[in-house]
C-alpha cells in the first residue's frame, strides 16, 4: 500500500516538498509516488529535471490543451497507474475541474483509497461564486473524504464547498528554507553587483508574473508617484515576465533608474534577488497561497503583501513580519510605511520572518506534519 499524489506539473517548490515527503513516508513504512500530468505548462519556465528529483514519480501520457491561461490536462491512463500503485491514500492537487483529476475520482479500482483534495483556493480567489459552475464544484468537493489546505482561508472555503465538516489537514505550502537563507551580510552587495542594482539605497523587490493580476503595473506607478522625500534613493526591482512587460519597461526607461526590470530568473537568480533586497513586496489581486512571500521570509526579508493573498494572516499579520497592502490598486500607504521604517525595524521584521520560514514553512517540517496527520 502506498501514498500517491496526483498533480499537474513538477515545480521547484513542490518537488522539494515531495522529496521530503518521500523520506517521511518511508519512515512510516509507506511507499510514495507522484503522478504528474505533464512535464510543464505554457507560460511556466521551470525545467523538468528528473535527475534532481529524489522521489519516485511518473509523468503520464496525455493531452494538454490550454484555454485563456487555463491548462486542461487529460491523461486517460491515470486509472491504470492508480490500479498498479494501489494507494491506500491519494492526494489530488490542482484545479478541481482538471479532466485528469475528475477521472481519478471515479474510484473504479480496488481497494478504494482515501481521497483528499489538496486545494489552495479560498473565497477571495473563486472565479464563480454562483451558478452552474459553482454547483458542479460543490458536487465535486463533496465526493472527497477530506482536504489538505495551506491556510485558514482555504480550510474555510473547502468546508463551505463540501457542505459539511470533513477532515482538513493544515499543511502550509513550503520551501527549502535552507536554500534561501542569507548566509551573511556580505552577500547583499555581492548580489546587487551581479544583478546590476545600486550598491547603496533601499531595494524593494517583487517576484512574479508581470501582469495586473499580480498588481505589477499598479505597484510600479504607485512607487514612482511617491514624493522624492519618501523614495529618496530607493529602487523598486521587478523579477519576472508577462503581458505588462512593455508597459513596465517604458516606465522604467523614464524613471532615472528608480524602477528596474530583472527579467525572468531561475531559482538561483531569484535567490540572488532576495539576497540583494531590503524589502519584499507582493501586490497581488487574487493569489491563493503565494510562495514567493514565503521564499522572501526564508531569506529574512520583511514582507509587504496584499490583503487579497490567502496566506496574509499566516505570513504577515499574525507574526508581524511586515506591512499589509489594503488595496492592490493603490499600495502607496504600505510602500510609505516600508520606506519610512528604520533599518532596525526592518531587521526585526526580517528576523521574525526567517524564524517563521524555518519553523512553519520548511519542506521537512511540513512533510513530517502531513505524514503524522495522514497516518496517526
Amino acid at each position: 500500500m502506498s501514498l500517491v499524489v496526483l498533480t499537474n506539473i513538477p515545480t521547484p517548490y513542490r518537488t522539494a516538498f515531495f522529496d521530503a515527503l518521500a523520506e517521511e513516508a518511508a519512515r512510516a513504512g509507506k511507499r510514495f509516488h507522484v503522478l504528474y500530468c505533464a512535464k510543464t505548462e505554457r507560460g511556466r519556465h521551470w525545467p523538468y529535471e528528473p535527475a534532481r528529483m529524489r522521489h519516485a514519480h511518473t509523468v503520464l501520457r496525455g493531452f494538454h490543451p490550454s484555454f485563456t491561461g487555463i491548462h486542461a490536462h487529460l491523461n486517460p491512463g491515470v486509472l491504470a497507474e492508480l490500479n498498479r500503485l494501489k494507494p491506500d491514500t491519494m492526494l489530488i492537487a490542482g484545479s478541481w475541474n482538471t479532466p485528469t483529476m475528475l477521472i481519478a475520482g471515479l474510484n473504479i479500482y480496488s481497494p478504494h483509497p482515501r481521497r483528499f483534495f489538496w486545494s489552495e483556493a479560498h473565497a477571495g480567489s473563486a472565479l464563480n461564486r454562483s451558478g452552474l459552475i459553482a454547483w458542479v464544484r460543490r458536487r465535486i468537493y463533496r465526493t472527497y473524504d477530506g482536504f489538505v489546505v495551506p491556510n485558514q482561508a482555504s480550510e474555510e472555503w473547502a468546508c463551505a464547498q463540501a457542505g459539511e465538516a470533513k477532515p482538513c489537514f493544515l499543511i502550509p505550502n513550503s520551501v527549502d528554507a535552507a536554500f534561501y537563507r542569507r548566509p551573511s551580510s556580505t552577500v547583499r552587495p555581492e548580489a546587487r553587483a551581479r544583478l546590476g542594482l545600486p550598491p547603496q539605497g533601499r531595494v524593494l523587490l517583487q517576484v512574479g508574473l508581470l501582469a495586473s493580476a499580480k498588481g505589477a503595473p499598479e505597484l510600479a506607478r504607485a512607487f514612482l508617484a511617491l514624493s522624492a522625500d519618501v523614495r529618496r534613493d530607493s529602487v523598486l526591482a521587478l523579477a519576472g515576465a508577462g503581458p505588462a512587460e512593455t508597459e513596465l519597461r517604458a516606465l522604467a526607461e523614464k524613471s532615472s533608474g528608480a524602477l528596474r526590470l530583472l527579467g525572468q530568473l531561475p531559482p538561483e537568480g531569484v535567490r540572488d534577488a532576495l539576497w540583494a533586497a531590503d524589502v519584499f513586496v507582493l501586490n497581488t489581486r487574487r493569489d491563493s497561497n503565494p510562495l514567493s512571500a514565503i521564499e522572501a521570509a526564508a531569506a529574512g526579508l520583511p514582507v509587504v503583501m496584499s490583503s487579497a493573498a490567502g496566506n496574509i494572516r499566516e505570513v504577515v499579520e499574525t507574526p508581524n513580519t511586515g506591512f499589509v497592502i489594503k488595496d492592490p490598486s493603490d499600495p502607496s500607504e504600505a510602500l510609505r510605511a516600508a520606506l519610512s521604517a528604520s533599518e532596525a525595524q526592518l531587521a526585526e521584521m526580517g528576523g521574525r520572518a526567517a524564524q517563521l520560514a524555518r519553523t512553519q514553512f520548511d519542506a521537512g517540517a511540513g512533510a513530517r506534519s502531513l505524514v503524522k496527520q495522514l497516518y496517526p
